[in-house]
């Protein structure tokens, strides 16, 4: 997910000697003006709320942890100032922050401990609020998508490094589980001929906002090397296709070609992310085909597969309930038995999964933890490791898509995902 989706954490097991991509999460940097110390706080207390809400209280800390920062330069300015009283607030309210950490951390009920700490930091907050002006407690960031530590105040400022035009900046509510936003676009499917069984088809999609003003690829970010990353599956999940369109002939439109291997109509998710939001989204299209579509033929819980002789385990800490997070691995095996460590980057990574569940409107995109893999000969694994969250429960089919010798490979696993009160070991 950063990510949207079932996290195989946000990233990927590298080699030794790469260095990390900028995480706008983990490396905030320091504010340097009270609009952007509120700016963080603003967006981290937000954040703090939507990890709780959605049972990751392992996420909190590092969202106070912003907020503190963000205190302190305030409290710095508060003593050049002479605000006596103003500094005392602002030690009270750095302090209180402290409980909401302590709260998340407790091994029974650490999500509503954490939410009455943080009742309680908001209660000091707010007296803190009184003493500046709406313009610096609603102030927007605005960084540049290549060198997102550029940032600014001004929505029309310019990176003085390339020139590039600022978007507002986002600090992602998680690493591993974000929900996606909700669609501020609208996705159309067309083909040149309907879709056959084992013929190549050429779909024209178009992509446009929600008052059909199309969208340029400009206007989206670059996300895992792509602007459009299309997940596309049948009605049976068991036909998984990962695609990226050129641009097509008119405003809006973009092109690709798959050929299907089951019958009747196939569903286009398109994983996007608007500039003007940072928000990850997921735009749906269906594309018609000849025949029925086949249900969902085989249920039955494996987490193991064998793809030319080469074998795929994802093995997992306990049994998976929506709404939490559990630790994972990927573990690839050659064809000799061995661990196999010679998985090539795809997309920034040595591994993508993706998940669907049988309800065809939950979709996760997942990678392992990590850095982003700039270096093409780079080589990875035997092991990736990853965090899951699934968000409803049900039957999922998953799809591990992996690149050995320029080819690449999708393994297939079956999961079940239990409820939030079912208390049934793993299978």
């Amino acid at each position: 997910m950063r990510r949207g989706g079932f996290a195989l954490v946000a990233v990927i097991l590298i080699g030794v000697g790469l260095a990390w991509a900028h995480d706008p999460l983990r490396d905030l940097p320091a504010p340097t003006s009270a609009g952007e110390a509120w700016n963080v706080i603003r967006l981290s207390m937000g954040n703090i709320e939507t990890c709780l809400e959605t049972n990751q209280p392992g996420e909190v800390a590092i969202h106070v942890a912003n907020c503190s920062r963000a205190i302190r330069f305030l409290q710095g300015q508060a003593k050049v100032e002479g605000k006596g009283a103003l500094v005392g607030q602002l030690e009270e309210l750095y302090y209180s922050g402290d409980a909401i950490i302590t709260g998340a951390r407790q091994k029974e009920d650490a999500v509503g401990k954490a939410k009455a700490a943080l009742a309680a930091h908001r209660a000091a907050l707010k007296a803190v609020m009184g003493q500046y002006g709406l313009a610096q407690l609603s102030a927007e960031v605005y960084a540049c998508p290549m060198h997102p530590l550029e940032r600014s105040l001004d929505a029309k400022g310019t990176c003085p490094k390339c020139g590039m035009a600022l978007i507002r900046r986002r600090i992602p509510a998680s690493t591993t589980y974000e929900k996606p936003g909700a669609p501020s676009m609208k996705l159309m499917a067309r083909t040149d001929r309907p879709l056959q069984v084992g013929r190549d088809a050429k779909v024209t999609l178009r992509l446009t906002k929600n008052d059909g003003t199309p969208v340029a690829r400009g206007e989206l970010l670059t996300m895992h090397t792509q602007k459009i990353h299309l997940l596309i599956v049948d009605a049976s999940l068991g036909d998984y296709h990962h695609e990226h369109p050129g641009d097509g002939e008119g405003a809006g439109e973009y092109v690709f070609a798959f050929t299907p291997k089951r019958p009747g109509a196939y569903r286009v998710f398109a994983d996007v992310v608007p500039a003007g939001t940072g928000v990850q989204e997921y735009v749906v299209a269906d594309i018609a085909g000849e025949g029925k579509g086949n249900s969902i033929e085989d249920r039955q819980e494996r987490l193991s597969c064998e793809i030319d002789g080469m074998r795929f385990d994802l093995r997992l800490a306990g049994p998976v309930r929506a709404g939490s997070v559990v630790e994972g691995q990927l573990v690839v095996s050659g064809r000799d038995g061995k661990p196999f460590k010679s998985l090539e980057p795809v997309m920034g990574a040595f591994a993508h999964v993706v998940a669907f569940n049988e309800d065809r409107r939950t979709v996760l995109h997942v990678h392992p933890e990590g850095p982003e893999v700039t270096d093409a000969s780079a080589r990875g694994g035997s092991v990736l490791r990853f965090k899951l969250y699934a968000p409803v429960a049900g039957f999922y089919r998953l799809y591990a898509q992996t690149q050995i010798s320029g080819e690449a490979r999708f393994a297939p696993f079956n999961l079940t995902v239990l409820s939030a009160d079912d208390r049934r070991a793993a299978p």
